[in-house]
């Protein structure tokens, strides 16, 4: 035997036995499926959820979609908000609220504030989203008052304005103002770097208190 023919022999017998473990490898990796990162991974652009159901790592709830299917909006107003993760274009958005009624949960620094509102649009700035506008009517001044007291400590409104509007309502709803200019209450308020508002508006005179106006203004924080 020349030693030519037994080298090429043992070469073709190492490849031989080569063959059936790459096999087995391949078997080995068909049978089971690795991956790395996926939809619900903060490292590859998803969202990951904290206790109590608070999207964190990015995330920011509700779209625009979601809502007008009838979800409840949840939003965590005291982090930027892109306007394109909501379903937000460059200008302000007139929310189809299902049913006239749609379950809001905005959390702020120091607190969630929760409300119905009846009509919803949101604005947005430089790709962000600005202001998130909510609309409902009260009936009754007292209970009016009585939201407005519960909304203040999540908005920060000042208690002392909310009390100097009822105080100062009777006067509106004297039969000689009958018939005049809408009445407008506004009040400034603030949770950390989350700036908000309330304006109040009724008709001025005899039952003017019946239908109550109130519109919301929420700013979440935005980049400098």
């Amino acid at each position: 035997m020349s030693p030519a023919g037994g080298r090429g022999r043992r070469r073709a017998a190492a490849r031989a036995a080569v063959v059936p473990l790459l096999l087995a490898g391949s078997l080995a990796l068909t049978a089971c499926s690795v991956s790395f990162g996926g939809p619900d991974d903060p490292a590859t652009g998803g969202t990951s959820t904290a206790t109590g159901g608070t999207p964190s790592g990015g995330g920011t709830g509700t779209t625009i979609d979601d809502i007008e299917r009838g979800e409840t909006v949840r939003w965590d107003v005291s982090r930027p908000i892109t306007a394109e993760s909501v379903g937000l274009g460059e200008s302000m958005a007139v929310v189809q609220v299902p049913g006239g009624a749609a379950e809001v949960e905005l959390v702020l620094p120091d607190g969630t504030w929760t409300t119905t509102a009846e009509e919803l649009t949101i604005q947005p700035r430089r790709g962000y989203v600005s202001t998130i506008n909510v609309f409902r009517t009260l009936s009754g001044a007292q209970a009016v008052h009585d939201q407005l007291v519960a909304d203040a400590e999540v908005l920060g409104f000042p208690r002392s304005q909310v009390d100097r509007w009822l105080d100062e309502l009777p006067a509106s709803l004297d039969a000689s103002r009958a018939g005049g200019t809408r009445e407008r209450t506004g009040i400034n308020g603030s949770n950390g770097d989350v700036v908000t508002s309330v304006q109040i508006s009724h008709e001025p005179g005899p039952g003017g208190d019946e239908s109550i106006r109130l519109w919301y203004a929420v700013s979440p924080v935005t980049p400098d």
